[in-house]
């Protein structure tokens, strides 16, 4: 344990005010989304053989990675998306960025390991470019969750990546979101992968 890194002994650079980490740009996903592809939480933690995880749950599913972020390496991913810590409208600016900071000192971390992340974009307005804090200019991978009703949220958070990837279509993948959000993709070049909640739902197992 005495070995491990945690939040606690380690500081990475930064390029910000904030001193929130800078990601890798050596430690980015290829385009392609690597499956399989899971929710964490949604199967045992000690299972083997998921390649990218993802974070698109209810927080409580994974707030204990910030104590104990080798539980996510011990299951063996290749990549994952950063942890999607909720960053609604009404939160205070400073625990919104204490959030943000967590998010991002995590997937450094996981990018020290080995792992490759995509970058997160699913935030509120408020937070959308306090959430870029440490992402460097050229990055291109980003993950976003998909609604049906919200595809404006989607054309906002394609032209995030645009800006900070410098690509047209850049390597962004969209999870859930049904029909809508998979004609947003299909026409603008991204990767969709339906929610397997929404999966379960329509198969008769929830």
């Amino acid at each position: 344990m005495s070995n491990i890194i945690t939040p606690h002994n380690r500081i990475f650079a930064s390029d910000n005010e904030y001193e929130i980490p800078t990601l890798l740009l050596s430690r980015q996903p290829q385009n392609g989304l690597l499956l399989p592809f899971a929710p964490w939480g949604a199967a045992p933690r000690c299972k083997k053989g998921i390649s990218t995880y993802h974070f698109y749950v209810d927080d409580y599913r994974f707030e204990n990675i910030w104590k104990r972020p080798d539980k996510v390496t011990f299951s063996g991913c290749r990549e994952l998306v950063e942890p999607n810590f909720t960053l609604h409208l009404n939160l205070p600016l400073a625990y919104g960025l204490h959030l943000i900071y967590k998010k991002r000192w995590l997937a450094r971390w996981f990018q020290e390991m080995g792992i490759a992340v995509w970058v997160d974009l699913k935030v509120s307005d408020k937070y959308r470019e306090y959430n870029l804090l440490g992402v460097p200019d050229g990055y291109n991978a980003f993950a976003t969750r998909g609604y049906s009703d919200n595809i404006p949220s989607l054309e906002t958070e394609l032209e995030i990546a645009r800006r900070v990837s410098g690509c047209n279509t850049p390597n962004m993948l969209v999870y859930g979101g049904g029909k809508k959000a998979q004609d947003f993709c299909a026409n603008h070049g991204l990767i969709y992968c339906e929610c397997i909640m929404s999966t379960r739902r329509k198969e008769g197992k929830l």
